[in-house]
């Protein structure tokens, strides 16, 4: 009876283990929008990774940064989609690989009011009003880390949306603010003569997916296959809309790694 329960308990345990994982894979995502938003573009990217790769995958909502950020610092999720400043921290600090990105680079430029006496560079804000969303947004932890020195830096306007950004420097309540070239490229649009770009930053790379290093590494290659499929460009069109990029790309670590220092400035990075 004994060896019976034994034999039965053995093949219990090799069942479950061919089964796979009994804990899903996590994917999330920083908070930009509401949980249903989320639900609809992240949430259908996790189910088609379930289904094209076998693996129990399943997005979870983050409904603040603060939660986020913690999510990254304890290495809690396994699949993210987010900036080159947390995933080459998580390449640096949990190995973590870099995946998939959107195409093209992240291009910021430094938006003034139209004048002849506007700052047409970085060093030029040293004790000026810039405004700026609160970290850990990207152009904001690329502006702070522009000033190495802490009483030589610009004093922040914290802005809450860039339209928001563009009516004060219009009004004189801030010189400048970084942002991203196609949000200018609107603005001046709707604000014609009266913004300029008053210098650029380097490109940084982009949005991208990146995977845990407990994720497999065979399916790793079956995440990002699925990624770069036909199907995987399909169910990816609103990710892809919403941030205005055509396609995703085949990206690696050593493109993000140098931008594992953007986060020092931050509590607990």
């Amino acid at each position: 009876m004994r060896r019976f329960i034994a034999l039965a308990l053995c093949l219990f345990c090799a069942s479950a283990w061919a089964a796979g994982p009994s804990k899903a894979y996590i994917m999330v995502a920083p908070p930009r929008q509401s949980q249903t938003q989320e639900q609809a573009v992240y949430g259908r990217i996790a189910q088609f990774l379930a289904q094209a790769t076998g693996a129990p995958i399943r997005f979870r909502y983050t409904s603040n940064w603060l939660t986020y950020m913690d999510q990254v610092r304890q290495n809690s999720a396994d699949i993210y989609f987010d900036g080159p400043s947390f995933i080459g921290w998580r390449i640096a600090r949990w190995h973590d690989h870099a995946a998939v990105a959107l195409s093209g680079h992240l291009k910021f430029v430094l938006v003034t009011k139209k004048s002849d006496h506007a700052p047409t560079k970085m060093s030029e804000l040293v004790g000026r009003s810039v405004c700026a969303f609160s970290p850990p947004n990207l152009g904001t932890l690329t502006l702070d880390t522009s000033f190495t020195n802490p009483s030589r830096r610009p004093y922040i306007v914290v802005i809450h949306s860039f339209p928001e950004a563009a009516r004060n420097i219009i009004d004189g309540n801030c010189v400048a603010a970084l942002e991203p070239l196609p949000v200018f490229k609107h603005q001046n649009a709707k604000f014609p003569g009266r913004l300029q770009v008053a210098g650029t930053i380097p490109g940084l790379p982009n949005q991208a997916f990146s995977l845990s290093d407990r994720i497999p590494a065979a399916l790793r290659q079956k995440i990002i296959a699925a990624l770069l499929s036909p199907a995987g460009h399909a169910v990816t069109k609103p990710l892809r809309d919403m941030f205005g990029h055509k396609q995703l790309v085949r990206v690696h670590d050593a493109a993000y790694l140098p931008y594992r220092k953007l986060l020092n400035a931050m509590v607990g990075f």
